[in-house]
């Protein structure tokens, strides 16, 4: 049984929709006797930085660097990329260009979501719905 490591797109707040993203990924662990996962998205209780530090950008993007580099996978919720863009876009680009081996970009959709961001759909690898199965399908690279 393989394990995949994923990055979660979360742009420093914790949603709903990445804490539905993990939803979906336990549902699949329980579901799915294939399927486990590590997260490498920064823990709520152990962020990057200090939410009252005042950081610089560069700085930013060399720690979403390290955490990204140890994912085989970037998870990213399809409703956060208009509101939340130039991070999303950051963490993209990471995953494509920073490393000899691209990481695989997986978009999912919000339940019930028709429109998705074309920016975003063009830059995925695959776009899913949100369903537990179809996730880890697009993380495994089915």
């Amino acid at each position: 049984m393989a394990t995949y490591d994923v990055f979660i797109s979360h742009s420093w707040s914790y949603s709903d929709r990445y804490w539905g993203v993990l939803g979906l990924l336990n549902t699949a662990v329980t579901n799915l006797d294939w399927f486990r996962y590590r997260n490498y998205s920064v823990p709520q209780h152990d962020p990057v930085v200090d939410p009252s530090e005042i950081v610089r950008i560069a700085k930013l993007t060399a720690l979403l660097k390290e955490q990204i580099r140890q994912a085989s996978c970037v998870i990213i919720p399809a409703g956060m990329y208009v509101n939340h863009r130039f991070w999303i876009q950051k963490e993209i680009d990471i995953a494509k260009n920073g490393f000899a081996f691209p990481k695989r970009l997986v978009g999912i959709r919000r339940r019930g979501q028709e429109r998705t961001p074309v920016e975003l759909e063009s830059q995925c690898d695959v776009m899913v719905a949100w369903n537990s199965n179809s996730l880890a399908n697009a993380v495994a690279g089915y």
